[in-house]
């Protein structure tokens, strides 16, 4: 089985360098790896189960289940009988941990999944609000020709002319603070003591 995958893979690797690789439908060729792989697995389990159908000491077996009232069918319980080791307590505690793990496998993608889906959902929504917020302070903003602007020093924060003339200065009452824009566009603001620090237009 080994080298059948390989040849697979080669096979895929010769197809993607021999031509237009970005012309190459991927999602079709993964398919039909991955079916030709299920295909090679599902082969395997059958000639297993064959083997066991053959043989005589399963077959003797199986007769005894069904006069012990057992209701698989000869194939089941081939597949059984090889799944448990001929049904061997040690085979069968090996299949019943390899069934739980595969279990507690999908179940913890499917808790995977349901968080990555419950988290892009949120961040959608977060962004579309955020969006929507910008797009309503904008709005504001342009009806009123005022914008926020905030300090980076302290975090503080103040309602200012979006119509200012460069070299323009004015002072805000409430904090006795000097605003001013430069010919970039870029506010400045000064305690009147003769520092100037710039301001960052909130988005």
């Amino acid at each position: 089985m080994l080298k059948e995958i390989v040849s697979t893979l080669a096979a895929v690797c010769t197809a993607m360098t021999a031509g237009d690789t970005f012309g190459q439908d991927l999602n079709a060729m993964n398919a039909a790896f991955n079916a030709r792989l299920n295909g090679q697995m599902q082969a395997t389990t059958n000639n297993i189960v064959q083997s066991n159908m053959n043989n005589p000491y399963v077959r003797q077996m199986y007769l005894q289940y069904q006069q012990q009232g057992g209701r698989l069918d000869f194939p089941s319980y081939c597949f059984r009988y090889a799944e448990t080791g001929g049904f061997t307590p040690e085979g069968t505690a090996r299949a019943i941990q390899s069934q739980q793990m595969i279990h507690q496998r999908d179940q913890a993608n499917m808790n995977a999944y349901l968080q990555y889906s419950a988290q892009l959902q949120r961040d959608t929504n977060d962004y579309r609000n955020a969006v929507q917020d910008k797009w309503a302070r904008q709005r504001g903003e342009n009806l009123s020709a005022q914008a926020t602007y905030v300090s980076g020093s302290d975090g503080s924060s103040y309602q200012l002319p979006t119509n200012a003339t460069p070299g323009q200065i004015f002072q805000d009452r409430a904090s006795g603070n000097y605003f001013g824009m430069d010919i970039h566009g870029q506010y400045w603001m000064s305690n009147g003591q003769g520092w100037w620090q710039p301001l960052t237009y909130r988005q």
